[in-house]
């Protein structure tokens, strides 16, 4: 009798170190996981048509991550990841874009990281690196042109809920059929969730704002009253590149 119980005690003994030991492996598994991004923002001033991130040494490219067209301005997400921080410490990549006037540019010395991607274009790069490790700026122009058929006295361009208007743009008067250039500058990671509110104010009096202006570039014209008809002051039209 005695013999049976130290077999079975025995035997759970052993099953309870084999069940603890997968368990830690699994944890330790989990633990030791490292990922690396990199937010990569095209400050080309081109699209993008080829862009991949590969080990050093590596004859396979993999993914195109601007397969599909990465315009000027716009980000898109790498991710890399390693089963322990021993190998992500040892990966070194590469990282290769081709804009859509054929210009290829490689940086050869990509580390396991966090960290913003600008690429920047040839003359930019200027022989140098054609990466900076930092989030650039990305800048907003409206041009603005008075077709209320009478002179502006006030316009002014912010942020929405911001109760600083700033500068009044046209302290100086912008005459009828006159154009002035209104510009944004923010970071690329917050610009596409600003939005602005363009406001002004004709010699008669009349005061409009238009309360949803977007992070971008565009040929604004200014409204009359009576040509807005109570329902928006300005038209947008794309700006000529």
């Amino acid at each position: 009798m005695k013999k049976n119980v130290i077999a079975v005690v025995a035997m759970t003994v052993a099953a309870s170190l084999m069940v603890g030991c997968g368990a830690a492996s699994s944890t330790d598994t989990k633990a030791d996981a490292q990922t690396a991004v990199y937010n990569m923002y095209n400050t080309t001033g081109e699209t993008i048509s080829e862009l991949y991130v590969y080990e050093v040494g590596s004859e396979d490219k993999g993914e195109n991550y601007a397969a599909e067209g990465l315009a000027n301005g716009a980000q898109v997400e790498v991710t890399r990841t390693a089963a322990s921080e021993e190998e992500a410490a040892s990966l070194v990549y590469v990282l290769e874009f081709t804009t859509e006037s054929g210009a290829t540019q490689k940086f050869e010395t990509l580390n396991f990281e966090v960290a913003p991607v600008s690429l920047r274009s040839v003359d930019a790069a200027a022989g140098a690196t054609p990466v900076q490790f930092e989030i650039p700026e990305m800048k907003a122009v409206y041009n603005v042109v008075n077709t209320t058929g009478e002179t502006v006295t006030e316009l002014y361009l912010y942020e929405a809920g911001s109760e600083d208007k700033g500068e009044n743009k046209a302290a100086d008067g912008l005459a009828a059929d006159a154009s002035v250039v209104l510009t944004e500058t923010e970071a690329a990671d917050v610009a596409s969730s600003k939005v602005y509110v363009l406001e002004f104010t004709t010699e008669s009096g009349a005061t409009q704002k238009f309360e949803r202006v977007n992070f971008e570039e565009a040929n604004v014209e200014l409204l009359s009253v009576d040509a807005a008809a109570g329902a928006t002051p300005i038209v947008f039209g794309v700006l000529a590149k």
